[in-house]
Parts: C-alpha cells; structure tokens; sequence
C-alpha cells in the first residue's frame, strides 16, 4: 500500500521537524532512508509532498492536505493496538502527559503517587512546559492529556477544570510591606516585579491583572521558573504575584511572606485539557478519573 504506516510516521516526522536530516534523528534513522521513502511516498501519490529549500523543507499544498489525515491514522492506529492488547490482557497502560512548570513542581508529585497507589500497572511518561508549549504538543499528538493553568481557550481542546488557587503577592519576610495582612496590586507599582516568561499561563494572568489596572510596572525581571522567582524574592530583588499552592511551605516557614491581594476576586484554575476530537486512552481516562476527585 502506498500509506503504509511507516511512510507515513516519516511523513509526520519531516514535515514536523521541516528536515530530512532531523526527522531522520528524532526516527533514529538515516538520512538517505528517510528520502527514499518521501520519494516513494510522492511517486505513489504522483504528486511532490514537500518543497526543497536547502536544507529544509516546506510542505506543499498537497502535503498540507496529506498531513492532518497521515496524523489522524497513526494515532487510529496506537489506539487500536492499545485496545488489541488491553483486550488480551497484555496491555502496559501508558500515558504521555504534559505538565505546566508549577503543576508539575508542586501538584504533579502528590496525584503520581495517588495514581501509583491505586493504579500501579498505569505508566506515565511526561513533559514539562509552559501551557502555550503544552497545547501545542497536544494539538500534534506529542502528549494525550496536558495539566495547564487558564487562561486556556482554544477550542480544538476539550478543556476540564480540576483545581482552583488563589494569586497572592510575595515580598521577603523584612520588606516593610510585609507587615501587612493584605494588599492591592496597585501598592506593588514601584517595586521591582519578578514574572515569568511570556507564553506561560501565569505571566498571562498576571499581565491581564496589570493591564486592567492600568499598571505599568516601573522594573521588571523575567525569570523561567517559580522556583527562581521565589528564591529571587527571599534575596531582595523584588516582589511577584504567585499561586497560593506554590508558596504554602514558604510561607509556613517564614521564608516568604505571602499577602492576599484585596483587589483580586477570580480564583486561578488548572486544567487538564486534551483534543476534542480524541478518543482518551484507558490510560488517560483513569488519569482524568483521579484528578476529578476531591483535591486535598
């Protein structure tokens, strides 16, 4: 046949990766094998599937329309397997699942070890990144099922809800604001503000918050992880807007101090969030299962 599924993973792989070269890497394969099948591929089909620009390529019109179906068999195709084998009962059930940076730190441990307890025999393979990052590996087919903070809209995306936090502002422990019980955005304006980089769901929120207040702060720092910034505010080199769960420990020891913020009402959500037009794996659907219940 000519859409066999192994030209059809190389298929995916080039146009994703835009090179033979690096296609060629990601299948562990060479380069010259990885050509050969595109030509055949294009042969069979008696039409060019990529335009040659160098080093790289670009997919033509025809192959733009070959790629979303290429991409739907093969996913088809790992679903039917999972299904063959689960029936036989030979099945490892795994999902590969991504996680935004913060969930991944302080949420991700506890629901792995809920899941290990309940369901040893599920095993998870995960990536970490920021939600833009995470919707676009779920879109490709790259994880099934992503943990993500809102603000997420996208509506190729069936979107659930699981968790709810609360921003809070942090300033080190002998900051004179730290006397405070609570504090509006407003106040923070002439501190130095610590954030995280663009494309992640809380620097979204945080410049949405900013923005509505008509703040422009006058410094501010870009760091790429929460970790970063909390320990960037126990130095003195500024303040930041945080979710509540990823200071609780810092807070407790009186390494941080954590204020609520008096003119912020929203709650911040996380969600697990997967394609609309997917069909959850065993695996997947005994993950969303977990999440569903009743956070401690």
């Amino acid at each position: 046949m000519i859409l066999d599924l192994p030209k059809l993973r190389i298929f995916v792989a080039v146009a994703r990766a835009g090179s033979f070269t690096r296609a060629a890497e990601a299948l562990d394969l060479r380069q010259p094998t990885v050509s050969q099948q595109i030509q055949v591929l294009e042969r069979g089909l008696r039409t060019r599937l990529f335009e040659r620009l160098g080093r790289s390529v670009r997919l033509t019109a025809a192959g733009i329309a070959l790629l979303g179906y290429a991409e739907r068999i093969l996913e088809l195709a790992e679903e039917a397997q999972a299904a063959t084998r689960e029936a036989a009962g030979v099945a490892t059930r795994t999902l590969r699942l991504g996680a935004g940076n913060t969930l991944a730190t302080y949420i991700l441990p506890d629901l792995l070890a809920r899941l290990r307890w309940e369901r040893p025999d599920v095993v998870v393979q995960i990536t970490v990144g920021n939600t833009n990052q995470l919707i676009d590996a779920v879109l490709d087919n790259r994880v099934e099922l992503a943990l993500v903070g809102s603000p997420v809209t996208d509506t190729r995306l069936a979107i659930h809800s699981f968790l709810r936090d609360e921003l809070v502002a942090i300033v080190p422990p002998d900051s004179p604001l730290a006397a405070r019980e609570r504090i509006t955005i407003g106040e923070l304006g002439d501190q130095t503000f610590l954030m995280r980089e663009a494309g992640s769901a809380l620097q979204a929120s945080l410049q949405a918050l900013l923005k509505a207040r008509g703040i422009e702060p006058e410094r501010t720092m870009t760091l790429g992880n929460l970790e970063a910034i909390k320990r960037s505010v126990e130095a003195g080199l500024g303040v930041s807007i945080v979710p509540e769960i990823a200071v609780r420990r810092e807070a407790q020891t009186g390494a941080l101090r954590a204020l609520p913020l008096a003119d912020v009402l929203d709650e911040r959500r996380f969600n697990y969030v997967y394609r609309r037009d997917r069909v959850l794996s065993p695996a997947a659907r005994i993950f969303a299962e977990l999440v569903e219940k009743p956070f401690e």
